[in-house]
């Protein structure tokens, strides 16, 4: 399973995110991963942003397994519950990217 996360907006406009895969992962990451991934039921949520939120932070995450592409897009006013233990994980390893990648 490949996992991209971009976290994008807010005051400042820094772009953070990471690309994981389960396959290069410890087999404890990958287990933990595929098991938020589960949890967050992303393919409930789709793109759910704030039309009038310019300064909220959107967050974004890609799921590619078995030829299937699940995505979901929340800001911080459109933010579900079931999603937040997957983007702590996903903070927590996040870097600064650049916006296009």
């Amino acid at each position: 399973m490949k996992v991209r996360f971009r976290q994008t907006g807010g005051f400042g406009g820094l772009v953070l995110g990471c690309d994981l895969d389960t396959a290069t992962l410890s087999p404890s990451e990958g287990l933990r991963l595929t098991h938020l991934v589960e949890q967050a039921k992303l393919q409930e949520i789709g793109v759910r942003k704030t039309e009038r939120g310019r300064d909220l932070t959107s967050y974004e995450v890609v799921v590619e397994e078995a030829g299937q592409i699940l995505r979901a897009v929340v800001d911080d006013m459109s933010m579900v519950p079931q999603l937040d233990p997957l983007l702590a994980f996903l903070r927590s390893r996040a870097k600064a990217v650049p916006l296009d990648t």
